[in-house]
């Protein structure tokens, strides 16, 4: 899919990894993304325990365990273990 496509970046975007799926392309999605005005970009990754997080156009970090992770405006507090048990649910 060409990036050339998206007209409008979300304010926030969540991408949660699949195993057979290449964090490379989701970098170059999320980066795009933050280049159109995107605030808040994270990629989940239940193989790992990680959350990578990106916010406007600051450098990448990597939260694990019980770090708690940025979120926008009057979202309440998440931290990573609580992400990792929501997507676990079913």
């Amino acid at each position: 899919m060409k990036m050339d496509c998206y007209k409008v970046s979300p304010d926030w975007l969540i991408e949660i990894r699949s195993p057979d799926q290449s964090t490379l392309d989701i970098q170059h999605k999320i980066l795009h993304c933050l280049s159109k005005g995107t605030e808040l970009a994270r990629i989940i990754d239940n193989q790992q325990k990680q959350i990578w997080v990106w916010k406007n156009q600051e450098l990448l970090f990597v939260y694990a365990d019980n770090d708690r992770i940025p979120t926008l405006d009057n979202i309440s507090e998440l931290t990573v273990a609580t992400v990792m048990a929501m997507t676990q649910q079913r």
